[in-house]
């Protein structure tokens, strides 16, 4: 383990971060569109339900990809700025956010580049968020110093990513336990095994099948993660561990659908407080 709570000793993978996901956006566009079942059955109700938009806020999306949450906001009234790292990203955002008019802006922009995110203005959202990308990103200090300052006084901050506890970079064994009852009924107990989660690790990895490069990974421990916004002066104050339904029919007996009792997407509710550390 490092001194640097939250992976800044990775930044100098940062313009790779960037070209690899400028390589992949094309491909995240097509297969993702305007959602996957991950992101519509866990990812964005958790998101939504903690943001609790009102309408007309301003809301900063962060590592906003092709905008599909960006439109989700400005459907529900919000006023969206989003912002990507990756070029490409924000030239497919923009090409599907066509009909949004001035509800939805994209610029591009490097969440790990504090001054650059500062020049959003300060003071100048009701919220913002970062859905399913802190994850990817080498450093999250800035981020965390420049959202303090672009929110407003009252605002709020909510971001998600793979639950750290249950989405080790190393050893993840998901396992199926099979036990017979007395009278006989089968029943399958769905387990996740982790044999390392303390240790904040980058490390490269695919997250759907077929994307051209692989993407970089940076697992960070709960308490590195969410330190790094408390000694910004920000409190917790809402969190969602969402699971699938086990409605679905999922095409993979090891797929998230069956871990009903796991949750693979941590989300939470981040406000000012007080003054940073």
């Amino acid at each position: 383990m490092t001194d640097s709570p939250s992976g800044a000793e990775f930044q100098h993978l940062n313009d790779d971060v960037r070209d690899k996901w400028d390589a992949n956006a094309d491909f995240w566009d097509q297969r993702m569109g305007e959602g996957n079942s991950f992101h519509r059955e866990l990812v964005m109700p958790s998101q939504l339900a903690l943001l609790n938009l009102q309408d007309g806020e301003s809301v900063l999306d962060i590592a906003c990809g092709n905008g599909q949450f960006a439109r989700q906001m400005a459907d529900r009234g919000a006023r969206v700025v989003g912002v990507d790292i990756a070029p490409r990203m924000v030239e497919n955002a923009v090409a599907r956010s066509v009909d949004y008019g001035d509800r939805v802006r994209f610029a591009v922009a490097d969440a790990t580049d504090a001054d650059a995110m500062q020049r959003l203005g300060e003071d100048a959202f009701d919220a913002a968020c970062c859905t399913m990308a802190i994850m990817d990103m080498a450093s999250i200090e800035p981020l965390s110093s420049s959202v303090r300052r672009v929110l407003k006084p009252d605002g709020r901050f909510v971001f998600s990513v793979m639950h750290p506890a249950f989405n080790s970079p190393k050893d993840l064994v998901k396992t199926i336990d099979r036990i017979e009852t007395e009278d006989g009924k089968l029943i399958d107990t769905y387990a996740v095994k982790v044999s390392n989660y303390i240790e904040s690790i980058a490390y490269k990895g695919i997250a759907m099948l077929g994307q051209p490069e692989p993407q970089h990974y940076f697992h960070r421990p709960i308490c590195e993660l969410l330190n790094v916004f408390f000694k910004d002066g920000f409190v917790l104050d809402g969190i969602e561990e969402p699971v699938f339904s086990g409605d679905a029919t999922p095409n993979h007996a090891l797929n998230w659908d069956n871990f009903t009792q796991i949750p693979p997407v941590l989300a939470v509710r981040l406000r000012p407080y007080g003054p940073a550390l």
